[in-house]
C-alpha cells in the first residue's frame, strides 16, 4: 500500500476540514453552507462530460481503474527482479531454464509477465533481435497506454476549474436577474444578494478543490509510476539479453546492479 498518497489525502481532507469548520465557526455560519449538489453537478459532470467528448468511453472509465494503482505499491522491488534473473542465469547454465520457469521465483511471489515472456523465448530458442524487437514493442505501448491514462486524469484536473467559472457566471446572472425582481416579503435586498454571490463562488472552490488536490495530483502519480515502470522494463529487457547470451550469474548480477540504487545492490549470490 502506497502510505505517501494514502496520508497526503487524508491529511489534505483534514486540514481544509479543520480550516472550513474554523473559519464558518468564527463566522457564525454553519459548515453546509459550503455544500452544493447542484455545484458538484456542475464541476465534476460537467468535466467527465467533456473529458468524453476528447477521450474514448473506455479511457474515461480507466479513471476509476487507476484509483487502485494510485494507493497499492509493487509487492517485489527492482532487486527482487535482479536475484530472479540471477536465478535464472544458474538453471540456465544447467540446461534447466524451463523447468524454473515453470515455478515461481523464490524472490518474489510470481514472474513479472515481461519477464515470463521474454525468458520463454530464450528457452524456446527465439533469435535474440526478434525477442528484443517483441519486448520493446511491449514496452512502448505500454507507456502509450498509461501516457494516455495519465493524460485522461490530467484533462479532468484542466476542465474542473474551467466548469467552476462556469457554474459561478450562472450563479451570477440568476444573481443580477434577481436583483431587478422587487422583494414582496420584505426581507433584506442585501443580504439576500451576499448569501446569492456566496452560492455562486461554491462551484469555483469545487473546481480548485478537484483540480488541485485530486485530479493533477493523481495524475502526477500515474506518470511517476510510469517513469517507473519503463526503469523496470529496461532492467528486464537487459537480463532477458543476458540470459540469452548464457552470461554468468555473477556477471548478471554486477551488470544489472547498474539499474539499482547503491543500497538496494546484491553484492553475493543469494
Amino acid at each position: 500500500m502506497n502510505l505517501a498518497t494514502i496520508i497526503g489525502f487524508i491529511f489534505g481532507i483534514a486540514l481544509m476540514s479543520w480550516a472550513s469548520y474554523d473559519a464558518a465557526a468564527t463566522a457564525g455560519i454553519p459548515l453546509m453552507k459550503l455544500w452544493s449538489f447542484v455545484s458538484l453537478l456542475i464541476v465534476v459532470g460537467g468535466a467527465l462530460a467533456a473529458t468524453a467528448i476528447a477521450f474514448k468511453l473506455s479511457e474515461v472509465l480507466s479513471i476509476f481503474k487507476n484509483l487502485k494503482r494510485l494507493i497499492s505499491d509493487n509487492p517485489y522491488s527492482l532487486s527482487d527482479i535482479v536475484k530472479d534473473f540471477i536465478a535464472l542465469a544458474e538453471s540456465h547454465k544447467k540446461g534447466e531454464l524451463q523447468k524454473t520457469l515453470e515455478s515461481p521465483p523464490e524472490s518474489m511471489g510470481f514472474r513479472l509477465k515481461t519477464s515470463q515472456i521474454g525468458c520463454e523465448y530464450v528457452a524456446g530458442g527465439y533469435k535474440k533481435d526478434v525477442i528484443v524487437d517483441i519486448l520493446e514493442n511491449m514496452e512502448e505501448n505500454r507507456a502509450i497506454r498509461e501516457e494516455r491514462q495519465a493524460k485522461v486524469m490530467k484533462t479532468m484536473g484542466e476542465y474542473t476549474p474551467a466548469f467552476g467559472m462556469i457554474g459561478t457566471l450562472i450563479g451570477l446572472v440568476l444573481m443580477l436577474a434577481g436583483m431587478g425582481v422587487e422583494s414582496t416579503d420584505g426581507s433584506d435586498p442585501t443580504a439576500k444578494l451576499g448569501a446569492s454571490m456566496a452560492v455562486a463562488l461554491i462551484t469555483t472552490l469545487y473546481g480548485s478543490i478537484f483540480a488541485n488536490f485530486i485530479f493533477l495530483p493523481f495524475a502526477a502519480k500515474l506518470e511517476g509510476i510510469s517513469e517507473n515502470k519503463e526503469v523496470e522494463s529496461a532492467l528486464i529487457l537487459e537480463g532477458v539479453k543476458l540470459l540469452y547470451d548464457k552470461t554468468h550469474p555473477i556477471l548478471m548480477r554486477d551488470k544489472l546492479n547498474a539499474f539499482l540504487e547503491s543500497k538496494d545492490r546484491i553484492l553475493d549470490e543469494e
